[in-house]
Parts: structure tokens; C-alpha cells; sequence
């Protein structure tokens, strides 16, 4: 069955050929219903004409279709042709009103279904007339002339088959407009589905693009701005379906005081982007509590966020931790203005994408501790140099120098007093060998060569003895052998340094008869006590202010022991004493210790890793 679409769309070829099989069709119609012979001579010769009258009108159809601009007059020349078949083959039928029916049903139909109900209302009433003509000439009498006139009578005369014909353009006139209104919705849809998918083709090659930018951004470690800026475009593309639909967005990462501040955001007002959350109550601690992606409904009633004027209208919320191992550095945030806007696969990509948030400022978090960590290693090899400068100037150089002015007053009391020279060469010789003892000392706390070779307890021992011999200091040792078992060779470094430093503090300002080196294994750690029985100093004075007793060594000591993952701890008081501890997580292979996982999951702060290296748009608001 033809549509009223089919007649409509297909070029004007097929019409053209779908009208010679209706030529055809008629005419064997026509030979069927009337009992024609092939042999009559008048009868083919009847039917010649009107089928090359029909042939003519669709010849004259076919030209126009082929000239692009008289194809809009292909109406005026098919619709007289219709009329032209219809008078025709009525004439031939001899008033058989079967094949009338037939022959004037199908040109109504099809006139309506390819010109429209309009041009199709002039096209049937045409039709009904040529086929009035076509039977009042066929039922003249012999002799007589088909007058006008008789069209009326005509017509009356076939009166139930109009009234069929006006039905039939009814009903098909209904017909078309129904599927052309069907057509028309369709189309609607199909255009509305076409819209839909070159915006998600749009939005797939944005997103593509901010994933390409947030790549390049990862690839470059320090830049951690630029991909937590492609986080927010990539989460608003996802998210937002339609342009209509209200999305907004936010990075939130931990402070020095443990808040969230916003870092950046999209659709926010400039008052919210001021605001910090607790992270204690909603979905942002539940986020921040189990390290997974979280979904909510409306803000409206989020414990924190409904203090947001930018999150009033947002039905749908989720929220994804910016977390590494047990370290939280924040979460990202993403609200829809539409209800249940978060599906599995939105999930799964904003997934990856807090990851890849995650390692650019794990990544930016390390390089800043990096450069921290070299800056603390040149402060400890400066404030070393400074040490030696220090030490060679209090001994040895003063020994020297007053070897060398003893030596020049040796002719003058040759001469005076012969009898005290040798006493003074002797003497000379006991501050030379003291001056060689006192650079050899300075030369050992350089490089010990004990320490790589028989290890810190050894180290130790020589140092004891080289400052009973150079400086009459008396040092004591007290070495658990299986606590220094469990120390690194970095860390025996980190410890002889240290513990040397504060045995020179002990001796020079602390004014100390005794010192006592304290060395044992305390579970997972190996704690070193440094303990002197010297005048004490005030803590709250010395802690304000380590240059006010003429001493970096306090400094240097705590650095060395955070260089090695250690703690530092320094216990004084006035006429009681000093004691320097220091404490080093170890690996234990004599007791394995299994370790405990903590308790609660703690918040990395990021402004305050970030501090040093980074200052810009993501440090947090003042």
C-alpha cells in the first residue's frame, strides 16, 4: 500500500512510471469487463487512443521531471491528464459503473495523496466532471452532439457513485493528514534526535579535549592547577545532559586547620566561594570517612551545603574523595539541578577522574616535599661547614698560633735564659702534638672511617676515647648491640653526626663533667639519649629562640633526626642537666612488631604541604 510519505518523498521518476502501470492496468481492466476481442479493430483502436492520450500527459510529466525548474508545474500538467484518462475510459466502459468506480477511485486517491488535500479537492471535482462528460458522450444517441447541458442530468444519473467519490476523497484527505501529522512528528523527532546527538558528539569531543588537557597537565607533576581545572570541565560536561540543566561544582581541599576550603568551582556565587565546611556532618564526611564516591539527594538537606545560595535548586549530589592511601586531601563535588543525575558510568568516570586529581597533587604534595628536603640537606651541610669552621678556630688554630709565637721568643731565651730553653722546646712539642690530636679529632667527626667500617657502637667508642684524650671530657656508653643491629647504614650516619653534636654542646656550653650515650630498642623504635650532668638551660627561652645561646646544633640536631624519619625531643632545666632524645622507627628482625593501622583516616593539608613551593588562585581565602 502506498503512503501518503511514499508518494511525497520519492523522486518524480517513480510517479512517472507508477503512472504507466495504471495505463496499463485500466486498459486491461477495460477488456476484461467488456468482452472486447483482440481482433476488433475499433475496440483497439478505442483503447490505442485513450491509452496514448494517457501516454502523452505522462510523457509530458516525465520532461517536466527531468528539468529541475518546471518540476513545481508538474500539478498543472498530471492533474488535466487525470481528467483527460477518467473522461476516456468512462467513455470506453460504456457506463459500466465498475470500472467507473475503479478508474475514478484511483485517480482521486492517488491526486490527493501526491498533491496534498487541497489541490486534491480541484482534482476530484475534476475528475467527478470528466467522468459526467465522458459517460454522457458515451450514452448520446447516434447522431446527436453532446451538449453541457446534460451534465447535471448526468450526474444525477450517477449520483450514488459522486457521493462514493466524495466519501473516498474524504476519507483519504483524513487519511493524509493523519500521516502527514504522523510525518511531521517524526520528523520532529527525528530532527530533535539528530539536535541530541551532535550536542553529545559536541560534548564527547569537549570532553575529550579536557581529558587530553588533564593528561598533559598529570604529565607535568608540579601543575597541579591545570588538572584540577580540567577535573571541574570534564565533571560539568559529564554531568550536564542539556544545556538547560543547572549544574555547579566544586574542588574542596584541607587546610592548615583541617576545614575544606574551595579551591575552585564552577556556577558558584562569589559569596559561597568564601565558605568552609567542618567536614564532620554529610555527605562530605561521609566521603572523607569511607574513601568512596557518595551519592545524595537534595542539598536543601545536606547538613553543610544548604547554607550554599548556589545549591538551593540542586536535587542530586555526589561527591568524590581526593584520597591517597590513608591521606584525605579533599573531595570533589558535583550537584545536578536534575533528580537521580548520577548513573554507574558517570560514577566510574568521575572515579577516575578524582584519581587522576589525586595523583597530580600527591605528585605536586611530593615535589614540594622534595625541595623541602633538599633545602633542609644544604641548611645541615651549611650549618656542618659552619661547625668546622667553628671547631678548627676554638682548638686548633689558637694552639697553632701560640706554637708559632712561642717559637719566635725560642732565640730570645737562649740568649737570657739557657737553662729554661729546652723546657720551652718541650713544651712547644706537647702543644704541637695537642694541636695534631685536636685536627685529627676534627677529621674523624668529618668522616669516621669506623663508622663504614665497623659500624656506629665502634664509631662511638672512638669518639668516647678521642675526647677523654683531646679534651679530658669524659663520655659513657651504654650500646644495646641488638638495637644498632636493627638501624640502615644511612641512619648509624644520621645518628653518629647527631650524637656527636650533642656531645660538643654537652662539653662546650653545657659545661658538663660527665655525658652519658644511651642506646636501646623500645618496641618498633631505636631511641638514643644524650644525657649531661651541665648547668641546664631554660627551655621556653632556648625554644623561642635557638640563637640566643650562640648554638644552631639544636637545629641541626632536630633536622638530622627528621631526615631519617625520627623525632626529636629535648628535656633541660636550669643547674639539673640536659638530655637530647632521639627516636627511629626501625624494621625489628629480632621481635617482629606487626604494625596497627590508624584508627581514624587523617586529613593531608594541602595548603600547608603546598606553603613553600605554590601560592596562587588555589591557595585558600583569607
Amino acid at each position: 500500500m502506498f503512503t501518503a510519505s511514499w508518494w511525497m518523498r520519492r523522486p518524480n521518476r517513480i510517479y512517472f512510471a507508477q503512472r504507466w502501470l495504471v495505463l496499463v492496468g485500466f486498459s486491461i481492466l477495460l477488456i476484461l469487463t467488456q468482452g472486447r476481442v483482440v481482433d476488433s479493430i475499433d475496440a483497439i483502436s478505442d483503447i490505442l487512443i485513450a491509452v496514448g492520450l494517457g501516454a502523452a500527459a505522462t510523457i509530458l510529466l516525465g520532461s517536466l521531471s527531468l528539468i529541475k525548474g518546471l518540476q513545481l508545474y508538474i500539478p498543472l500538467v498530471a492533474t488535466p491528464g487525470d481528467w483527460l484518462i477518467a473522461g476516456a475510459f468512462t467513455y470506453l466502459s460504456q457506463g459500466d459503473q465498475l470500472v467507473i468506480a475503479i478508474v475514478a477511485g484511483v485517480i482521486v486517491i492517488s491526486g490527493i495523496l501526491r498533491f496534498g488535500v487541497a489541490w486534491g479537492v480541484l482534482h476530484t471535482v475534476g475528475t467527478i466532471l470528466a467522468v459526467a462528460i465522458g459517460l454522457g458522450i458515451s450514452t448520446t444517441a447516434a447522431g446527436q452532439a453532446f451538449s453541457l447541458q446534460l451534465i447535471p442530468d448526468t450526474i444525477m444519473s450517477i449520483l450514488p457513485l459522486v457521493i462514493g467519490l466524495l466519501l473516498v476523497a474524504v476519507v483519504t484527505s483524513f487519511w493524509s493528514n493523519g500521516l502527514d501529522a504522523s510525518n511531521s512528528s517524526t520528523n520532529k523527532q527525528i530532527k530533535k534526535q539528530l539536535a541530541k546527538n551532535e550536542e553529545m558528539m559536541q560534548g564527547m569531543v569537549h570532553r575529550a579535549h579536557a581529558v587530553s588537557e588533564m593528561g598533559a597537565a598529570l604529565i607535568e607533576s608540579r601543575n597541579f592547577e591545570r588538572v584540577i581545572e580540567a577535573a571541574m570541565d570534564i565533571g560539568r560536561l559529564c554531568v550536564r545532559q542539556d544545556l538547560k540543566q543547572r549544574v555547579v561544582s566544586m574542588v574542596l581541599l584541607v587546610d592548615d586547620n583541617e576545614e575544606l576550603y574551595i579551591a575552585t568551582a564552577r556556577g558558584l556565587t562569589h559569596t559561597d566561594e568564601k565558605k568552609r565546611f567542618k567536614g564532620l556532618k554529610g555527605v562530605i564526611a561521609e566521603t572523607m570517612e569511607t574513601g568512596n564516591p557518595v551519592i545524595a539527594g537534595a542539598a536543601a538537606d545536606d547538613f553543610e551545603l544548604r547554607a550554599l545560595v548556589s545549591f538551593q535548586y540542586i536535587q542530586s549530589l555526589l561527591c568524590v574523595p581526593l584520597r591517597a592511601h590513608y591521606d584525605n586531601y579533599g573531595v570533589l563535588l558535583f550537584g545536578s539541578g536534575d533528580e537521580n543525575a548520577f548513573y554507574e558510568e558517570l560514577i566510574d568516570t568521575l572515579r577516575s577522574v578524582g584519581i587522576q586529581a589525586t595523583l597530580a597533587i600527591q605528585n605536586a604534595v611530593l615535589f614540594s616535599s622534595l625541595m623541602e628536603e633538599k633545602e633542609r640537606i644544604i641548611e645541615i651541610e651549611e650549618s656542618a661547614r659552619k661547625a668546622l669552621v667553628r671547631d678548627l678556630h676554638d682548638v686548633p688554630t689558637q694552639t697553632v698560633s701560640a706554637v708559632a709565637m712561642r717559637l719566635s721568643l725560642l732565640p730570645k731565651l737562649a740568649e737570657k735564659a739557657p737553662d729554661q730553653f729546652l723546657v720551652e722546646v718541650e713544651k712547644i712539642r706537647e702543644m704541637a702534638l695537642r694541636a695534631t690530636a685536636e685536627i685529627r679529632h676534627v677529621m674523624f667527626t668529618l668522616r669516621p672511617l669506623s663508622l663504614e667500617t665497623q659500624g656506629l657502637s665502634e664509631a662511638l667508642r672512638q669518639l668516647a676515647d678521642k675526647m677523654d684524650k683531646t679534651y679530658d671530657q669524659k663520655v659513657t656508653l651504654d650500646i644495646d648491640e641488638t638495637a644498632v643491629m636493627q638501624l640502615q647504614q644511612k641512619q648509624e650516619g644520621a645518628l653518629f653526626y647527631l650524637i656527636e653534636e650533642a656531645v660538643n654542646n654537652g662539653r662546650k656550653y653545657a659545661k658538663a663533667s660527665v655525658i652519658r650515650v644511651r642506646i636501646t630498642l623500645e618496641g618498633s623504635y631505636v631511641t638514643v639519649r644524650v644525657i649531661d650532668n651541665g648547668v641546664g638551660f631554660d627551655m621556653t627561652a632556648v625554644g623561642t629562640n635557638y640563637e640566643n645561646r650562640g648554638s644552631f646544633g639544636m637545629v641541626n640536631m632536630r633536622e638530622r633526626a627528621e631526615l631519617v624519619g625520627g623525632m626529636f625531643e629535648l628535656q633541660s632545666k636550669p643547674g639539673v642537666g640536659t638530655t637530647v632524645i632521639v627516636s627511629i622507627p626501625v624494621q625489628v628482625t629480632i621481635q617482629p612488631v606487626k604494625p596497627e593501622r590508624p584508627d581514624a583516616t587523617p586529613r593531608k593539608s594541602f595548603h600547608k604541604r603546598m606553603a613553600r613551593e605554590y601560592s596562587g588562585p588555589l591557595s585558600p581565602p583569607t
